[in-house]
């Protein structure tokens, strides 16, 4: 029965309210392509370190990247300069670029990883975005060589003799007196 059966002079307009895609085959992708997280922290004030993550193709393609919102909506795609990848074959790494993420307000948002195939969903994975301050490094000296021994004592002190103590690290030089 069609539309125009069911009442005659009745123009419908006909909603759509849901919309499937299947590939050409009618059955799902085989690709079961991964993110895992490996850093997902950003702190502007040391942009040195990168939120990185390890992509697994599984046989797929990354087709792209989007920028979540804190509320979880999709708010724009990452251009080619707003990250790299890195490696070869199936898995390979994804840097955001700290110049995209400096101009982002302090809080937590997400990366949607999108695949060339339909099947499989796009994978969301966190990214937490700060503004602290970092305490500027301080330079450290090189360790001395030995520095981690422990005095070597030779013989067991005498009865009311004063023996020095040592502190762990540290090197106790001991000379004999001469005696007369």
């Amino acid at each position: 029965m069609g539309l125009d059966s069911v009442k005659a002079g009745v123009q419908w307009a006909p909603t759509m309210s849901e919309i499937q895609v299947h590939n050409g085959s009618g059955s799902a992708s085989s690709h079961k392509p991964a993110v895992a997280v490996v850093n997902s922290n950003f702190n502007k004030q040391a942009p040195e370190t990168l939120p990185e993550y390890t992509v697994t193709l599984d046989g797929d393609k990354l087709q792209s990247i989007r920028w979540i919102g804190s509320e979880g909506n999709v708010l724009s795609s990452l251009d080619e300069g707003d990250y790299t990848v890195s490696g070869e074959g199936d898995k390979v790494t994804v840097k955001i670029a700290a110049d995209f993420l400096k101009g982002k307000d302090a809080g937590n948002y997400g990366l949607q990883f999108e695949f060339a195939s339909v099947a499989p969903p796009p994978r969301k994975v966190s990214l937490n975005v700060t503004d602290e301050a970092v305490e500027p490094s301080k330079p450290t000296t090189p360790a001395k060589p030995g520095a981690n021994e422990q005095p070597k004592t030779e013989g067991v002190a005498k009865t009311g003799s004063s023996v020095p103590v040592v502190a762990a690290g540290t090197t106790m030089i001991v000379r004999k007196r001469a005696t007369r």
